[in-house]
C-alpha cells in the first residue's frame, strides 16, 4: 500500500536514532505495553515532516488523500471533526457578519460562532416520528434565508445526520453559489460517502466548498482523526487550522489518516457493497426510513425502534446483548455498520432488535424553533447564573445544554429558554439521558 508518512514513520523508527527532543517517553522506553504505537509517536523533524508547513511525507499523504477522495486538497485533522467545524467557520465570517446554519447541529458549531463571533441565522430541518427524527434542510429554505439575509457571508449544514439523513447539497450549494456565498458541511458522519455505488455521493463532490470528514467514525482510522475536504481557495484556512490544533499534533493520527486511505485504496468498493447488501436483506425496514427534504440516506446507519425509554434500551442492548449502541434517537437506538462487521455480528444485532421492539416512549430530541435574542458569543461571554431548569423560563441561555450523544444542542447560548424547552429536558433527564451543560442541574442564564 501507498502510506507515504506511515512508512516514513516507520523508516525513522528503524533508524533506532538517539533523541534529545519530545515526546518524553524517548521512544516508548517508559510506556510497556504502549510501546508498538510509540515507535511512530515522533515530533517535528527532518525525516518527519510538520503538519502545518508540510512539504515531505505529511504533504504527500494530504495529496493522496485528497486525489483518492475526490477534492481539490486534502487537510490532515487530529483534533477531530470539531476542529475543522472550528476552523472553517473562523476562516469565512468575522465577528458581528451573519452566517445561515442549520440549527441541528453538533455542538461544535455553536463553539465556532463564540470563537467567531459570527451571528448565526437559524434555519431547521423538518422533523420526523414526533420530533424523534429529523431530516435534511431543504433548498428552499437555504434560498428564502439568503434572500432575507442578504448580508450573509456564508451557508453551514450538516449532512449526513445522526441518522443517516442527508441533504440536497448540490441544490443547496446552487442555491449559496448564486449569492456568492461559500457552503460549509458537517460531513462528520459521512467519511465513508462515495466508496460504493449504493451509498450516497459526498458533499465535497456536490458542490461543498469545504467538508469536514470524521475519519475516526466510519472508516478504519483511530478516534480523533478527520479529513478536511477543501474545495476552492481560503485565505485564513491554515491559520485557522493551525489555530484550532495542538501545535504539536499527533504523529499516530496522522499516520492513521494516511493508512486508513490506503486502506480503503485496496478494499475498493466491494467490501462496502456488500455490506449494504447484507443490510438491506437483514433490515428490509430500514428501507422505508425516508423524511421530508432527505435526498440520500446512507444504509450503513440503522435506527433501531425500541420500547420504552430509548436510553434504558441502550443500556440492555449493552448488558443483555454485548451490544453498543452508537447513540439514542427520540423512539430507538442508532447503530453503524461497518465492512469488518461479520454475518454472525449482524444477525446478532438483528435478533437483538426483535427482541427489543415495543411501543416507543417518543422523546423529543429536537430543538424548538426557538427565539435568539442574544449571539452565542455575547451570551457565552456576559455575566451568567445557575437556575433550576423550571425557573429559567423565560431567560436567556448562557450555556448550551445537549443531549449527548449524538451532540444536538437543545437549548444554546443566546436561546431564549420557553416551557417547551424545559418540559423537553426534563422528559430527557427522566428516560436516563445524558445532557451536558448542565452544573449540578441547573441551567447557566444570563444574569438579569
Amino acid at each position: 500500500m501507498y502510506t507515504p508518512l506511515y512508512s516514513a514513520l516507520l523508516e525513522f523508527s528503524a533508524k533506532n536514532r538517539l533523541g534529545f527532543h519530545t515526546p518524553g517517553h524517548i521512544g516508548g522506553r517508559e510506556l510497556e505495553g504502549f510501546a508498538s504505537l510509540a515507535d511512530i509517536d515522533v515530533t517535528e523533524l527532518a525525516e518527519t515532516d510538520d503538519l502545518f508547513c508540510a512539504a515531505g511525507p505529511i504533504a504527500e499523504a494530504e495529496r493522496a488523500s485528497g486525489a483518492f477522495f475526490g477534492a481539490e486538497k486534502t487537510r490532515f485533522l487530529t483534533g477531530g471533526s470539531s476542529a475543522g467545524a472550528l476552523a472553517m467557520v473562523g476562516a469565512v465570517v468575522r465577528e458581528g457578519e451573519k452566517i445561515i446554519c442549520d440549527r441541528f447541529c453538533h455542538r461544535s458549531l455553536i463553539s465556532a460562532l463564540i470563537f467567531s463571533g459570527a451571528d448565526p441565522v437559524w434555519i431547521s430541518p423538518k422533523t420526523l416520528e414526533g420530533g424523534a427524527l429529523w431530516g435534511g434542510i431543504s433548498p428552499a429554505s437555504v434560498e428564502a434565508a439568503i434572500t432575507a439575509n442578504p448580508d450573509a457571508k456564508a451557508v453551514f449544514i450538516t449532512s449526513p445526520n445522526y441518522f443517516g439523513f442527508c441533504s440536497d447539497v448540490e441544490a443547496i450549494a446552487a442555491a449559496a453559489h448564486s449569492r456568492g456565498l461559500p457552503l460549509l458541511v458537517d460531513g462528520a458522519h459521512g467519511a465513508h460517502f462515495g466508496l460504493s455505488p449504493l451509498l450516497p455521493p459526498p458533499p465535497w463532490r456536490l458542490g461543498a466548498d469545504i467538508t469536514v470528514a470524521g475519519a475516526h467514525k466510519t472508516l478504519p482510522a483511530l478516534t480523533q482523526t478527520a479529513y478536511l475536504h477543501i474545495n476552492g481557495e481560503f485565505p485564513r484556512l491554515e491559520t485557522m487550522l493551525r489555530m484550532h490544533q495542538s501545535s504539536s499534533p499527533s504523529y499516530i493520527l496522522m499516520a492513521s489518516l494516511d493508512f486508513a486511505r490506503a486502506k480503503l485504496e485496496a478494499w475498493g468498493e466491494a467490501p462496502w457493497t456488500e455490506l449494504v447488501r447484507r443490510l438491506r436483506a437483514l433490515f428490509p425496514e430500514q428501507e422505508t426510513l425516508s423524511g421530508q427534504f432527505v435526498k440520500y440516506r446512507d444504509a450503513t446507519r440503522l435506527i433501531i425502534p425500541t420500547g420504552g425509554s430509548p436510553f434504558r434500551a441502550a443500556e440492555k442492548l449493552r448488558l443483555d446483548y454485548g451490544i453498543d449502541a452508537e447513540c439514542c434517537c427520540g423512539n430507538g437506538v442508532v447503530c453503524i455498520a461497518h465492512p469488518s462487521h461479520t454475518r454472525e455480528e449482524l444477525a446478532r444485532l438483528r435478533r437483538a432488535a426483535e427482541e427489543l421492539a415495543g411501543e416507543p416512549a417518543t422523546l423529543t430530541l429536537t430543538p424548538s424553533e426557538g427565539r435568539y435574542p442574544v449571539s452565542p458569543r455575547r451570551a457565552f461571554y456576559s455575566d451568567f447564573e445557575q437556575t433550576a431548569p423550571e425557573a429559567a423560563v423565560g431567560r436567556v441561555c448562557a450555556l448550551e445544554a445537549v443531549p449527548y450523544p449524538p451532540g444536538v444542542p437543545l437549548i444554546v447560548p443566546g436561546q431564549l429558554i420557553t416551557e417547551g424547552d424545559v418540559a423537553a429536558l426534563t422528559d430527557l433527564l427522566g428516560a436516563g439521558a445524558e445532557i451536558r451543560g448542565l452544573e449540578g442541574g441547573k441551567l447557566r442564564v444570563i444574569s438579569d
